[in-house]
């Protein structure tokens, strides 16, 4: 049965991609295999490096279009339209699928808002080609690199990987940093405020979280709270208590023998199935699923 790219209406892809502590997807492609020989139209909220292995592609990515030759690749921002059809040969290629917070850890880190978000809200930079001829090869190898690194798995492999796509994405940037968007220097006093709201919603993550006790930590209203955590970490507050509370479910469920039930408590869910249909809508699959592939064994259970 051959491939294709399932979206929704607004032609979000519906796939995850990655897991929650490890957010990063590489597939490796032959277009042959696709629908119609061809990736229709789709876009999602992770950056998408794609590497040509083979043949030649025509890539439609940010309103522009590039035709690419084995050895060339294109870095494709997040949430950009962008679709591919072969142009010539056998055309494969690899993508690399990565969430942008994984490169840059924390919502309102120095590196989230004056150097990511700058990038990420970029329409000049929604897809930047890399082509040996212009000087990318050294881009391309570490790509080429951060693919070999996950293909053979060597322990602490994905402290390297952490790595080379934060220097990948350094280079990238500086490189274009004249087609930014010029940001206002941020305010320390918010990025104090911010971290008062995070290590509160750290601290109570595991119980029913009350906006009016989060907003009083600053103190500032409901509203403006709301309003304040977006702007600094572009998400909203549940979008992040809810990331964290699978994060430290994740935690559980590979440090602990505890039951699904016992976890879900735990994180701050009212039910063991809110916490499955989070934790499916995060992952792909289900919380024991998740446990049973990810999750070894202590010693003392073999």
């Amino acid at each position: 049965m051959k491939q294709s790219i399932q979206t929704d209406e607004s032609l979000r892809e519906l796939c995850v991609h990655g897991t929650p502590d490890f957010p990063l997807q590489i597939n490796h492609d032959n277009i042959d295999d696709f629908q119609d020989r061809s990736i229709r139209c789709h876009w999602h909220g992770e950056l998408e490096i794609s590497l040509v292995t083979e043949g030649r592609v025509l890539y439609l990515a940010g309103g522009s279009s590039y035709r690419l030759e084995a050895g060339h690749g294109l870095v494709i921002n997040a949430n950009t339209p962008h679709m591919m059809t072969p142009a010539g040969g056998n055309a494969r290629i690899i993508s690399i699928i990565v969430r942008p917070s994984f490169l840059y850890d924390a919502p309102g880190s120095f590196a989230e808002l004056e150097i990511f978000r700058p990038y990420l809200e970029s329409p000049e930079l929604a897809s930047v080609p890399m082509c040996p001829e212009n000087g990318d090869s050294d881009l391309l190898d570490i790509f080429r690199e951060v693919d070999r690194l996950c293909l053979e798995k060597p322990f602490a492999y994905q402290l390297e990987v952490h790595g080379l796509l934060c220097t990948a994405f350094g280079k990238l940037i500086r490189r274009h940093q004249n087609r930014l968007r010029l940001s206002r220097p941020v305010n320390p006093g918010n990025l104090q405020r911010l971290q008062l709201l995070l290590d509160y919603i750290h601290e109570h993550y595991a119980n029913p979280l009350s906006l009016t006790a989060l907003a009083a930590q600053i103190p500032i209203s409901r509203e403006n709270c709301c309003r304040f955590f977006r702007q600094m970490t572009g998400c909203t507050i549940s979008e992040y208590l809810n990331d964290y509370r699978i994060s430290r479910s994740i935690h559980l469920m590979k440090t602990t023998e505890l039951s699904v039930s016992s976890i879900s408590a735990l994180t701050g869910f009212s039910s063991a199935s809110r916490f499955a249909a989070a934790f499916r809508a995060k992952t792909g699959c289900s919380p024991s699923e998740y446990r049973r592939n990810h999750c070894s064994p202590s010693p003392e259970h073999l």
